[in-house]
């Protein structure tokens, strides 16, 4: 009888033991899992302090705040993210670049961590690989508003492009962008004006065009419009919508030096349709005379011989006495030798001349 009294005891025992191994188990995992959703409160606590630091523009302190919160929750993109774009606000470059190469290592479709790589590379002039990442930051992987994303990193993009006076590919980007973009007028007048910096004035002047289609009092659209027929060489078209903004925002500065510009060209230029021939004639001595003016204030002790020579036939045509009979003739000679004048300017003067200047731009007109 006492063999199963004791095989009962050890069975018992046994069980007992197993209970508690179990209690224990369950009691660690507990205790364990305590500490690490403490943990993660912890990490979260010192992300959010790092996030506000930086919006304070302290991102040193940031630095030392999501380091720790990386300490405490080493799997987490997101605070890797940020630290990248702390340590790049503090002007650590190297180190954001580094941090940055280790999360697209582990995953090449980021967005947001293209995005930063490619500001980054921009911060350190290389330009070309910096762009490469802002397409890859497009095509890319967003957790938030992906299509919002993509198309604030594109507007990113094509404001680099234009500082940068990449006008190919600006417009290679500004075509795909016009699509995708809102159709507010804002919106609207952005891209049209980033047409004008990608040298495409058709195409901003259709952009513009439609705007005041929508909105027939839109100031900017005006003023746009005007910048696209001008760089077209419609002067008379640029001097209207120039003058129509003026009357919707009569304190725009810079239009009113636009107006005054197209004012004055168009008071100069002898191409104009519906002069006579006199006025014509007028025109034609007054860019002989504002030519000479030019060549006066850049002309070095020894002109070349071929200046010489036209600066003395440029002299008496200016003292000449024509006839109304021949002022249609004299003109044409005058207008070749303002041309001639001015293509002799450019050899024998160091500095450029005004490419913008109304005299210029007659002349690079009757040059065409």
């Amino acid at each position: 009888m006492t063999k199963p009294l004791a095989g009962r005891s050890f069975l018992e025992t046994f069980g007992l033991t197993l209970l508690a191994i179990a209690a224990l188990f369950v009691a660690d995992t507990f205790l364990a899992r305590t500490e690490r959703a403490e943990t993660m409160v912890e990490a979260a606590r010192q992300f959010e302090q790092g996030r506000v630091l930086m919006q304070r523009g302290k991102n040193a302190e940031a630095i030392e705040r999501i380091e720790d919160a990386i300490a405490n929750a080493r799997g987490n993109r997101d605070y890797r993210r940020l630290l990248a774009q702390a340590q790049f606000a503090a002007g650590r470059t190297a180190d954001a670049e580094t941090t940055l190469t280790e999360l697209l290592q582990s995953d090449s479709t980021d967005g947001l961590a293209s995005l930063t790589m490619g500001r980054v590379l921009v911060g350190e002039g290389r330009f070309e690989e910096a762009i490469s990442y802002f397409h890859r930051a497009i095509d890319g992987r967003w957790s938030q508003d992906p299509t919002g994303n993509r198309l604030r990193v594109r507007f990113e993009l094509v404001e680099l492009l234009a500082q940068h006076n990449s006008k190919e590919e600006l417009l290679a980007e500004l075509l795909p962008l016009q699509e995708q973009a809102p159709g507010d007028p804002r919106t609207r007048t952005r891209i049209g004006r980033l047409f004008l910096l990608a040298g495409s004035p058709a195409r901003a002047a259709e952009v513009f065009r439609g705007i005041l289609r929508d909105a027939p009092a839109n100031a900017e659209a005006h003023a746009g419009f005007g910048e696209a027929e001008f760089a077209l060489g419609n002067y008379r078209a640029a001097q209207r919508n120039f003058q129509a903004a003026l009357r919707l925002a009569p304190d725009d500065q810079v239009t009113r030096q636009h107006l005054d510009l197209c004012d004055e060209l168009l008071a100069l230029d002898p191409t104009m349709r519906g002069l006579g021939p006199p006025e014509r004639f007028r025109r034609s001595l007054k860019l002989i005379e504002l030519t000479i003016d030019d060549i006066s204030q850049c002309l070095g002790r020894n002109p070349s011989p071929e200046l010489r020579g036209l600066l003395d036939e440029a002299g008496n045509a200016l003292k000449a006495h024509v006839g109304v009979a021949r002022q249609s003739e004299v003109a044409e000679s005058n207008l070749d030798l303002a041309e001639q004048l001015w293509q002799a300017r450019k050899k024998d003067c160091r500095s450029a001349p005004d490419s913008d200047s109304p005299l210029a731009l007659v002349l690079a007109r009757l040059g065409q």
